[in-house]
């Protein structure tokens, strides 16, 4: 099996994309009644799928650091994007269970909300996203210095 270190930087395009489109869904939804349904749908497999690939992003990042040539600076510069790239995780997994969750509880125990509830909890919801979408740019952004500006390519360093 090839080394992941390598991988790192062509897979964490995708959980990008995902995770910061999938909020966007969530509101296209939310303002589109007659379609709800069908955008809450692919904005969760959105959601999930950027899951996914932040989790195996989290692997390949972990297999690149391992074989990165630390100086004091890339190595602050590490511990940062590593602790986002945790928060930004552990965010959007949050977010999927929450959605998940309510899901399960409206499908299979026929359970409801009054409009009001429901709408604050949406809120709610969007708001934790957008942290998490701000999470996520911040964990890109320490990735990006990496690479750019400390020269960080494919788990070496120069």
């Amino acid at each position: 099996m090839p080394p992941l270190n390598h991988l790192h930087p062509a897979i964490v395009h995708f959980p990008i994309a995902l995770l910061a489109t999938a909020p966007l869904l969530f509101v296209l939804g939310g303002l589109w009644p007659a379609q709800r349904r069908g955008i809450h749908a692919s904005a969760l497999l959105l959601l999930l799928l950027g899951l996914l690939g932040a989790l195996a992003a989290l692997a390949t990042g972990e297999a690149a650091e391992n074989l990165a040539h630390r100086t004091p600076e890339l190595r602050a510069a590490l511990d940062q994007h590593q602790i986002s790239a945790q928060w930004t995780v552990a965010i959007f997994g949050c977010l999927a269970a929450t959605w998940l969750g309510y899901l399960g509880l409206v499908r299979f125990r026929r359970w409801s909300l009054t409009p009001g509830v429901a709408r604050f909890l949406f809120l709610l919801w969007l708001l934790v996203s957008a942290l998490g979408v701000a999470a996520l740019l911040r964990t890109g952004h320490q990735g990006g210095h990496m690479v750019h500006d400390l020269h960080t390519h494919g788990g070496e360093a120069p």
